[in-house]
């Protein structure tokens, strides 16, 4: 098979993967809790809080709470669909059959968790409507036409930090509890609801390695940013890469071992 020929089967697969867990989180009650009617919860608060500051609280400061809640939603999606993606495969007595199949796994795994990522981007969409409909905020982009590369490049650095995190996860026993652990701590470090500039300077170095931090910069530097947020759509796909590359490698090792000692169901 032609190098052409296997990128375009890789990209099939991972585009089929996408298609069939976005039409399964269509259907789920958590994950449109999740993603939809949580990040209006918090987008409420925050609409709300900022307002007290009087005119402090302009039509750049609410875009700025509505896009940080936004992409709340999208890490608590990422966390828990991204994080427990093999969790849930192996409750389902579907991951013998997937790792079995002839077509690469860490691929399925990927279009799994690009598609949890793209869902919890409706969380995006639901703070912005909310934002607009009862708070009278503008709809203004500094930058329109790199709004969607930004977007893009979030999607991806997320999806790919989803995988990490799955293959991570599957070696912890209890899995979901480290889930609830880290969605608090990366709201807060990343900068999504308090600017960096506000938090303690050590926490600068650990947000530098989230790619949470840069998603949510690329979206609001396309959005309310003085200057294009190229730096920050750049250093996405870079943290994506470190992390695909993490995450192969920790998949393959979880992989050999429980072929090995044959616990693949109980890895």
């Amino acid at each position: 098979m032609s190098a052409l020929s296997s990128l375009r089967s890789n990209v099939h697969q991972v585009a089929r993967v996408w298609a069939f867990t976005m039409k399964i989180f269509m259907i789920s009650d958590f994950f449109i809790l999740t993603a939809v009617v949580q990040p209006i919860i918090f987008a409420t608060i925050a609409f709300f809080l900022f307002q007290v500051g009087g005119d402090a609280a302009g039509e750049q400061t609410l875009l700025f709470a509505a896009l940080g809640t936004g992409m709340m939603g999208v890490w608590s999606t990422t966390l828990f669909g991204g994080g427990g993606a093999i969790a849930w495969q192996r409750w389902e007595s579907t991951l013998e059959l997937l790792v079995a199949a002839p077509r690469r796994y860490d691929l399925t795994l990927l279009g799994q968790t690009l598609a949890t990522t793209t869902f919890g981007f409706y969380s995006m969409l639901a703070t912005l409507a909310w934002g607009v409909l009862l708070f009278g905020m503008p709809l203004n982009a500094n930058y329109p036409l790199m709004l969607p590369l930004s977007l893009l490049a979030a999607v991806i650095g997320l999806g790919v930090m989803g995988m990490l995190l799955a293959t991570t996860f599957v070696l912890y026993r209890h899995a979901n509890a480290l889930s609830n652990l880290l969605e608090y701590p990366v709201w807060i470090a990343t900068g999504m609801i308090v600017p960096l500039a506000l938090l303690p300077g050590w926490l600068g170095p650990i947000s530098w390695v989230l790619v949470p931090t840069w998603g949510v910069e690329a979206i609001r530097g396309a959005a309310i940013g003085a200057d294009p947020p190229w730096l920050a759509i750049v250093m996405c796909l870079v943290l994506a890469l470190v992390y695909y590359v993490a995450a192969r490698r920790i998949l393959v090792y979880v992989i050999d071992k429980a072929r090995r000692d044959a616990t693949l169901n109980l890895a």
